[in-house]
């Protein structure tokens, strides 16, 4: 067995607790753990000549592996184009299997054979002691209080800065243990009059801190990132999400001697997929399936694969423990981990970071917060509205993903009738910048302050070769039909799963 440039502790028992790679090993087997939020990827393949198991983290290791296979797993291919990810084990490589979180690979050191399983099912009891919404915060408030109060405060930090309730709360306990000049704060975007920036400007005004920078994102951004996301990830984060990696490489002199303290993992904790009734769903209810369903240019035959990895996503997934539904289970199990802690992970080989909310006692207590407090994050709002007046969503307008999901409550500028109007009126501005891009071929738009990026409109303006050529280099391998070509070629007129799919599709032809 090769171990390729993997930091382990070597342990007689396991501690689900500590975050990072964990071995056990006695005469006749090896046993790898990793953590519940897989806060280290690990990789395995095998050499042709002599079928040695290879292990790595860091997937840009693996093209400079020799005699190994790189066949692309059309599976795994499509997996990544629709859902963003490979799922289960699957990766790009037929050759190449990946632990997902709260997983063991278990090595028969005589058969020099190996099996990846789960050592734990996230599946988490209702804890019917919590009663009440003001015992439910108390619980989520201290527990997040203890491990930021651990923080080094003589060091310096870097943390991203949006308007949203997720690194406002950060903030907020930020501010009770950090020095305002030990953390600087940065809020990216395609313009620097977003509502996003201003939201950040005045939250850390309110808290006492420094105004964040703003970091613009341009088509340079997502084209700099070709040269390091595919590789870096193995395929798995497209160019289309390296916002915090841009900005980290655009600081470097400035970031390298501070610490990136991450959101990650927050929406999971705090409900972003959680909602209110329960539902009592199997996997054929989930995301994945419904995105399967409606895709038009997969084959019949590698949908029928999908779907069994979609199946092995949700083997232990129980109704009756304390999820709201399927895709908040998938959400907590296997998107964040795949997604957003992986880019944590990429964006450690930039600067030092740090995942807080990555805390396994954390991640406990919360699933087992009755659904009604959790759902739609209405405990992190409760948490502000009670700990932190001074930045209550009273006082303060708010701008998030979940505002845009359920308008009637949470679109919050004010009364329930200007939030409508609001509402009505980005919907609007949404659909004129479409017939726009159509007509002009993106470069006459009207500014939108909602968004955060315009990548709809860079795919006109900007990418539109780019993608082209990818998708014929895709046909010259087999990949795509001439059809599907056709298919991808042709623009997306809105935002959503179309315009994500094709920067996936750029970022994957940039590996086969």
């Amino acid at each position: 067995m090769f171990i390729k440039d993997i930091r382990a502790k070597i342990t007689s028992e396991f501690d689900i607790s500590q975050n990072g790679i964990q071995i056990i090993e006695d005469e006749k087997r090896i046993e790898i753990y990793n953590d519940p939020f897989r806060t280290v990827p690990l990789f395995i393949t095998r050499r042709i000549s002599d079928n040695e198991i290879i292990l790595f983290s860091r997937f840009e290791d693996f093209y400079s592996l020799k005699d190994i296979d790189r066949t692309i797993d059309e599976v795994g291919f499509w997996e990544i184009v629709i859902f963003g990810m490979a799922l289960w084990t699957r990766t790009l490589y037929k050759s190449v299997e990946q632990m997902p979180g709260a997983a063991k690979i278990i090595i028969d050191k005589q058969a020099n054979t190996y099996n990846i399983e789960r050592y734990w099912n996230f599946n988490v009891e209702l804890d019917s002691r919590i009663n009440s919404m003001e015992k439910a915060a108390k619980g989520l408030y201290e527990k997040i209080d203890s491990i930021f109060s651990k923080l080094d405060r003589t060091k310096k930090y870097v943390m991203g800065m949006s308007g949203g309730l997720d690194s406002r709360i950060t903030l907020a306990f930020l501010s009770r243990y950090i020095p305002k000049d030990n953390l600087e704060l940065f809020t990216y975007g395609f313009d620097g009059n977003i509502l996003e920036y201003q939201y950040a400007k005045d939250i850390a005004n309110a808290l006492g801190f420094n105004q964040p920078k703003f970091h613009k994102l341009t088509a340079g951004s997502y084209k700099k990132a070709f040269e390091f996301l595919p590789k870096k990830s193995g395929g798995q984060i497209s160019i289309g999400h390296c916002h915090i990696m841009d900005c980290i490489k655009s600081n470097q002199d400035n970031f390298k001697e501070k610490i990136q303290i991450s959101t990650y993992y927050t929406d999971a904790i705090f409900g972003w997929s959680c909602v209110a009734p329960k539902k009592y769903e199997t996997a054929k209810n989930s995301d994945f399936f419904r995105t399967l369903k409606n895709s038009v240019v997969i084959d019949s035959s590698i949908k029928h694969e999908i779907a069994k990895d979609i199946q092995k996503v949700f083997f232990a997934y129980e109704s009756k423990h304390n999820y709201s539904r399927v895709d908040e289970y998938k959400y907590v199990s296997e998107r964040n981990q795949k997604f957003h802690i992986y880019m944590a992970f990429i964006q450690k080989q930039f600067m030092q970071v740090i995942l807080p909310y990555a805390n396994f006692e954390l991640l406990r207590y919360s699933i087992s917060v009755p659904i009604e407090y959790r759902a739609n994050k209405n405990i992190v709002e409760y948490i502000i509205n009670n700990y932190f007046r001074n930045i209550s969503s009273r006082d303060f307008r708010n701008i998030s993903s979940r505002d845009f999901r359920n308008i009637s409550s949470r679109f919050q500028w004010g009364s329930q009738l200007s939030s409508q109007l609001e509402w009505y009126y980005f919907k609007l501005l949404n659909y004129t910048n479409a017939f726009l891009r159509l007509a002009t071929n993106g470069y006459v738009q009207f500014f939108n302050k909602y968004q955060t990026e315009d990548q709809e409109r860079l795919l006109y303006t900007d990418f539109k070769t780019d993608l082209q050529e990818a998708t014929k280099i895709l046909v010259e391998k087999g990949i795509f039909h001439t059809a599907t070509k056709e298919y991808y070629d042709k623009l997306p007129l809105r935002g959503g799963s179309g315009v994500s799919e094709r920067y996936n599709l750029m970022s994957l032809a940039r590996l086969i």
